[in-house]
């Protein structure tokens, strides 16, 4: 048996070598079979755990490739290129208290050299834990001072935090550092609104002659570009590079329209009223409450309302119960799920997803009788959701279809959203979206609340109530300050929702109205959009 951290023999890296490579080139049941002969000898050792992870699931078996990766963490290796390893397989299967103790142990944050302590910290403020990322990305920077993405990292961190100044700095840092470092300018133009006075438009300019063409760093100056010709009010211009930065990210993507239809499909054939009815028995624990809907529709504006109560800690936009859907029924489902996860939950035990949530459920909660849920996409698993978890609260923000659909159009998600680039895939993702909240309504009646946006700006402190209310909490005031200091917002909505509420976000499409023709014509087909917008002088309003 292996002291945790010990190498068994000279031999071993070598053969692991030899398994990676079985892996590289896609001979995955070999690399398993490899795996597993070098565990039979040393049970304990942490790096062959994680290969196999690696390999269990590229064959899909994404159970075994949890076990596996928490047997690896479970030896507590001393080793920072395996905790650091270690981490990342944890950060796959969404298990956060195991990954924070991983990036926090002395013998990684003191140890693992500086690139590693920089993608550490992003996994970490990824869950909320910006304090702790934080830390990281300085001791990076103790290592080594010229690292581009280090300060490009704290940018994002002190962002997230509010510390807009200091984020500015730091991406300026990063550029200085190495100018190709192009997701810093694009990061450094949401920042604030440009001005004729004050704006990158040339430098960006320059950078895109130096970017590679369809390459990622050339999308980011893109969005870049039509962020700050946005704000200036050069719309001609904004739309072109905002035309452009989505014909090129939509052609870094695998996304097919009729497989997202299926998935919607699929989950009103499974999801039926006396399916959903047929609940779990709840379980002691924290209660959550799940904030869903498109992204760009005010779900954040949601979270910030709800964590402004001495009752609920904000856990920000988190996988956790969609991995427990993945576990329930042994299928990876892509980022939140696809279609193999929906057929395969109809036979779920979904009395071990309620169990395997309520231990998540206590870290998420921090202490606290409520938290938040905030991932938008967690709207799919609303009937998952309220089957599994009886005591959970699902609150839906409802938003004017153009002004959502326009928001995901010019935001550059990492993995989310890949049905945001291009016109026609997009109306078809709100359109098939705005269905299946019908049916949610339908089939989870009072167990839904939908708050309206423009009703939730135009009467806030009614709306907070009747959300508090909903929720089981009394009204505080505090809830309706969403500019307060303190509190982390990491999604691309951090900027504006410091500047407190305001009522003037909507129809920023209208500037490029003729432009958005596809999108509109497919959205008022389905008689989703108002009179006013239905209009073909819509841009005169």
């Amino acid at each position: 048996m292996l002291v945790p951290g010990q190498t068994p023999s000279v031999a071993i890296p070598t053969t692991l070598r030899q398994v990676d490579g079985l892996l590289n080139a896609g001979r995955v049941d070999e690399a398993i079979v490899a795996c597993r002969d070098i565990l039979r000898r040393h049970a304990d050792y942490a790096p062959a755990l994680l290969l196999l992870s690696r390999a269990l699931s590229r064959r899909g078996l994404h159970r075994q490739a949890r076990d596996a990766a928490l047997s690896a963490w479970a030896t507590r290796p001393q080793d920072p290129a395996v905790l650091f390893e270690a981490g990342r397989r944890l950060r796959y299967f969404n298990e956060y208290e195991a990954l924070e103790a991983c990036y926090t142990m002395p013998a990684f944050t003191d140890h693992a050299p500086p690139q590693a302590l920089t993608e550490a910290a992003l996994s970490l403020s990824s869950i909320g834990l910006n304090e702790q990322a934080l830390a990281l990305v300085e001791a990076a920077l103790r290592k080594a001072p010229e690292l581009a993405a280090a300060y490009y990292m704290r940018g994002n961190i002190r962002s997230f935090m509010g510390a807009f100044d200091a984020a500015e700095a730091d991406y300026e840092l990063s550029l200085a550092k190495d100018p190709r470092m192009f997701q810093a300018a694009w990061m450094r133009s949401g920042l604030r609104a440009q001005t004729a006075e004050s704006n990158s438009v040339d430098h960006l300019r320059k950078q895109l002659r130096h970017a590679t063409p369809g390459g990622k760093g050339e999308i980011y100056l893109e969005f870049a570009m039509h962020k700050e010709l946005h704000d200036l009010g050069r719309y001609d211009e904004a739309w072109q590079h905002l035309a452009s930065g989505c014909q090129k990210k939509r052609a870094l993507l695998n996304y097919r329209t009729d497989a997202s239809r299926r998935v919607f499909s699929q989950l009103k054939k499974v999801c039926t009223a006396r399916f959903v009815s047929d609940t779990v028995s709840p379980l002691p624990q924290p209660t959550p409450i799940f904030v869903v809907g498109m992204h760009r529709s005010g779900t954040t504006l949601i979270e910030r309302v709800l964590a402004g109560h001495s009752q609920v800690h904000d856990a920000g936009e988190t996988y956790a119960f969609a991995e427990e859907m993945k576990l329930a029924t042994d299928q990876a489902g892509g980022l939140v799920l696809d279609a193999g996860l929906v057929d395969a939950a109809a036979g779920a035990d979904f009395v071990r997803v309620a169990a395997g949530y309520a231990t998540r459920a206590t870290w998420l909660a921090q202490g606290k009788p409520f938290f938040t849920e905030k991932l938008p996409s967690n709207f799919l698993h609303a009937g998952f959701i309220a089957k599994a978890l009886p005591q959970a609260k699902i609150v839906h923000l409802a938003r004017n279809p153009m002004d959502t659909a326009f928001s995901n159009l010019r935001t550059l998600f990492s993995e989310a959203a890949p049905y945001s680039y291009e016109q026609t895939e997009l109306a078809d993702y709100v359109i098939e979206s705005h269905k299946l909240m019908r049916w949610w309504q339908e089939v989870l009646g009072d167990r839904l609340l939908v708050v309206d946006y423009a009703h939730l700006v135009a009467d806030f402190e009614t709306q907070v109530r009747r959300i508090a209310d909903f929720c089981g909490l009394p009204f505080e005031p505090a809830m309706l300050d969403i500019a307060r200091d303190g509190g982390v917002v990491t999604t691309a909505s951090a900027v504006q929702l410091r500047d407190g509420l305001r009522k003037d976000r909507g129809a920023a499409w209208l500037p490029y109205a003729e432009q958005l023709t596809p999108l509109r014509a497919a959205l008022q087909a389905q008689q989703l959009l108002p009179d006013w917008v239905q209009r073909d002088d819509a841009h005169a309003r």
